[in-house]
């Protein structure tokens, strides 16, 4: 089981964050990610606020200043699919472990970028939110 993660911020809107949030590779903030490169897989535990049958993950990010969506690939935003050691649907109070893989497309700048990540449910009530630094960092293959 998952023990401990790196230290991630809440988000403005008052959402709790997970308990745990885990990214491969990354012991603390900001996390290298490569571009063109598969990798930064993210493990998130957290409570289930509500009763819910779907989970679906967003995210923005803030680069440069400016802060814009940056939509979850289709095959990876239904997070019942990314559900460890049990399955959608949850009531409240069940504990969730899931997961994200984020993937920097090789045309992404050589910048740090804070991304804000979210997980709603079939209702769009937000269930968890945090945000973590990511540096992109170049293929050298």
């Amino acid at each position: 089981m998952l023990t401990e993660g790196i230290q991630v911020r809440s988000c403005s809107n008052g959402v709790p964050p997970p308990a745990i949030v885990s990214i491969a590779g990354c012991s603390e903030m900001p996390c290298d990610f490569v571009r063109g490169v598969e990798g930064g897989t993210m493990t998130m535990v957290y409570e289930a606020p509500f009763d819910i049958q779907t989970l679906r993950y967003d995210r923005i990010i803030t680069a440069l200043g400016v802060t814009s969506p940056l939509p979850v690939r289709p095959e990876r935003e239904n997070g019942c699919e990314f559900v460890i050691g049990s399955m959608c649907p949850f009531r409240q109070g069940d504990l969730i472990i899931s997961t994200y893989t984020s993937s920097p497309l090789a045309i992404y700048p050589l910048v740090s970028v804070s991304v804000e990540f979210y997980v709603y449910d079939e209702q769009d009530r937000m269930v968890t939110c945090f945000q973590y630094d990511v540096r992109i960092l170049p293929n050298s293959v």
